[in-house]
């Protein structure tokens, strides 16, 4: 498979604004380098409707310079990631690439994560936003569903806050396999189910105590109810990858479900909800 890179000229504080518009527009993996976004895309997944939208963009956001597209191959893609990526501290986790030497800090959790084209390396303020969250939540003994695992980072960590199993799904097939290999790097390969698909890949009989949905906020809307039928009354539903701009959209999808919001936390112009599923 090749890919498509995309650079742009941006100044960084509209970087993310501009990698939650690609976000919709299927792309993958972003190296923001100080005025510089990279971003990349599956080549059979972007098309002259893409491009004519990325040059509106950039002539709506100030000072973006026109954009460039090269393509790469997947080698040359994952290459750059092991060129850029660099350990990071979320809350009590450390997440590191395999390749990285930097060891825990007592009470640190380990998360090892090879992202390769697959969105989640902990980076992104939503991802930061889950991984946040998750920490101060109690995950002994639950089972937990990941909608649109990506690299499954979400799954793994909160298996190593002792959930009991996790079900990770994704549509993507280097999405699927990303997931399996960090699943087995953080030896939690026979607690997380990782399938290829989306909601008919869940059982009729499963139901979650703990539903994670970190996508952007068009997929969310399709996805919430279905979220709702398969997590247990009384259970959590969190849900990010969502801008400020999103909030009132997804509070009035909120209100027609069976749903109380708990709690909004906030990074940046980035928000999550959690939720919790009311008898219905």
């Amino acid at each position: 498979m090749n890919y498509l890179k995309l650079t742009i000229t941006l100044d960084p504080e509209y970087h993310e604004h501009f990698i939650a518009e690609l976000i919709d527009l299927d792309f993958y993996g972003f190296e923001q380098m100080d005025d510089k976004l990279i971003a990349f895309v599956e080549k059979p997944r972007f098309n002259d409707s893409s491009r004519e939208y990325i040059e509106q963009l950039v002539i709506a956001f100030p000072k973006a310079e026109a954009m460039e597209m090269e393509e790469v191959t997947e080698e040359n893609w994952n290459q750059t990631w092991e060129n850029t990526i660099e350990p990071q501290v979320v809350g009590n986790f450390l997440v590191r690439p395999t390749w990285s030497l930097k060891e825990p800090e007592p009470g640190q959790i380990l998360l090892e994560i090879d992202p390769k084209m697959s969105f989640g390396t902990g980076y992104h303020a939503t991802t930061r936003l889950m991984l946040r969250y998750l920490d101060r939540l109690d995950c002994k003994g639950k089972s937990v569903l990941d909608a649109g695992t990506g690299t499954g980072i979400l799954a793994i960590a909160v298996l190593k806050l002792g959930a009991e199993s996790a079900v990770g799904f994704d549509f993507d097939t280097w999405s699927e396999q990303n997931a399996i290999e960090n699943a087995l790097i953080n030896d939690v390969q026979s607690r997380f189910d990782v399938r290829l698909g989306s909601f008919e890949q869940i059982n009729e009989n499963e139901m979650f105590d703990l539903s994670l949905a970190n996508i952007n906020r068009n997929v969310l809307i399709e996805y919430l109810p279905k979220l709702v039928e398969c997590t247990k009354n009384g259970g959590v539903i969190c849900l990010s990858g969502l801008m400020d701009s999103d909030e009132d959209r997804i509070r009035s999808e909120i209100e027609k479900q069976p749903l109380k919001i708990m709690n909004i936390e906030r990074e940046e112009e980035w928000i999550l909800f959690q939720l919790k599923k009311e008898s219905e």
